[in-house]
């Protein structure tokens, strides 16, 4: 309903149009909740097996090679179709690509479950694969539009404890079920528990797509070109930072060569960073609303890094416990602001297509800058880490960069549209 200034006595009647109608808040006001607990179900749901994933594989009849190669598949083909899936967001809506793949999903994992080799298992796991990698890029859309840009990073913070709690009860639960329902069991459950949270989302979600969305032109090229590839090189490169840190095979590594320990006492460290994230997550979202995702995306990215150099060179139980919570907590800051960051910096009439795009080109980088620092490593143990401290730096530089264009040019990644509030849930 467009908003109408009252008319005063005297002029001429009927209401007069201030400014074009914003999103409906108060019709999306459910959304960041029902992401919120479906997306703990999911991730809970895939780390009850997820620990144990090459393992499954091993005991399917796949050589570690084979798995390497099937795990490198899965990375492109998720790749690509982030790409895809954000042009179809802009065309068709943020609410079917959110919610479909993931009920092809569930069924997948059931059906991987009774895959009798690795090969089949692998082809149906490769639809697991892609519900994950469609909805990625429309996940980061759904939460930052339900919400006014002012509140994108509180509800982006509410998402991630969600997820960081899932973290923690996940493996806990499928070491609990694991010695009675075996690991075809764990599949089960899962892809039921996926479908169940599919079935929420496709219940209680409402679509998100801003009105202006397809009235600009938008090539891949684009994201490459001025602002834009400023925008590309800073997620890019903190995805060189996690792959370097915290989701790369580097930190384990490093603490059983270097630091001597054990399998299940580095499975305790990262349990209480995931206690630790869990709990950093709500500050790290009125941080961010504070002080603003750009500064707090640099900030967090570089305080990881530091913290993970500080890290690598301790050597007794409780410094080491320290680093880890150190780690944990900048890693949370920098997700949620690179969560509001996305969002916020691309322009709402191109957003699906420019965020599928930069999702495809960062998977690519990733996958490329992991084998490289292995190589590296051979010859010098900590030349991951220094790796992500390079990746920080160029992440700053591009994000400064970024900061001062936009104070230049006046950029605006919405429209100028009134803000209502009637409805708001308080997040």
């Amino acid at each position: 309903m467009a908003m109408v200034e009252e008319v005063s006595p005297g002029a001429s009647p009927g209401p007069r149009p201030t400014t074009a109608p914003g999103p409906d808040f108060a019709r999306m006001s459910r959304n960041v909740p029902t992401m919120a607990v479906t997306a703990g179900v999911i991730v809970g749901a895939t780390m009850l097996w997820s620990p144990i994933f090459s393992l499954i594989l091993r005991d399917l009849g796949a050589s570690d090679l084979q798995i390497s190669a099937a795990i490198s598949v899965w990375a492109a083909v998720g790749a690509l179709a982030q790409y895809w899936a954000g042009r179809l967001a802009d065309r068709v809506g943020r609410f079917p690509i959110m919610v479909y793949p993931m009920h092809v999903g569930g069924l997948a994992l059931i059906a991987a479950a009774f895959m009798p080799s690795w090969l089949p298992f692998a082809v149906i796991y490769t639809l697991w694969t892609l519900a994950n990698a469609v909805t990625g890029p429309v996940f980061s859309l759904i939460v930052g539009e339900s919400v006014p840009p002012r509140r994108r990073s509180r509800a982006f913070g509410l998402i991630e404890f969600s997820i960081g709690v899932s973290l923690i009860l996940g493996p806990l639960a499928g070491a609990r079920l694991l010695p009675s329902v075996g690991a075809k069991g764990l599949l089960i459950i899962s892809g039921i528990l996926v479908l169940a949270a599919a079935t929420g989302r496709l219940l209680s979600l409402r679509e998100t797509r801003p009105e202006s969305t397809g009235s600009k032109p938008f090539a891949l090229r684009h994201i490459f070109e001025g602002r834009m590839g400023l925008v590309l090189l800073a997620v890019a490169l903190w995805n060189v930072v996690l792959a370097m840190t915290m989701w790369g095979p580097f930190l384990s590594l490093h603490a059983s060569d270097a630091m001597g320990l054990s399998k299940a006492t580095i499975n305790t460290f990262f349990a209480v960073a995931s206690v630790v994230s869990a709990l950093m997550s709500l500050v790290a979202g009125r941080l961010v609303g504070r002080f603003g995702a750009n500064k707090m995306f640099s900030i967090g990215a570089i305080g990881l890094v530091v913290a993970v150099l500080l890290w690598s060179a301790q050597r007794s139980p409780a410094s080491i416990v320290a680093g880890f919570a150190l780690m944990s907590g900048f890693m949370m800051v920098t997700m949620v602001s690179v969560d509001t960051f996305r969002v916020s910096v691309v322009e709402e009439s191109v957003r699906g297509r420019a965020l599928g795009a930069i999702g495809m080109v960062t998977g690519f980088a990733t996958a490329l800058a992991t084998p490289v620092a292995g190589y590296l490593k051979q010859f010098w143990p900590t030349a991951p880490f220094w790796v992500a401290l390079g990746a920080a730096a160029g992440l700053v530089l591009s994000v400064a960069a970024l900061t001062r264009h936009d104070a230049r040019t006046g950029f605006r990644g919405e429209a100028a549209h009134e803000e209502g509030q009637a409805g708001m849930a308080s997040l």
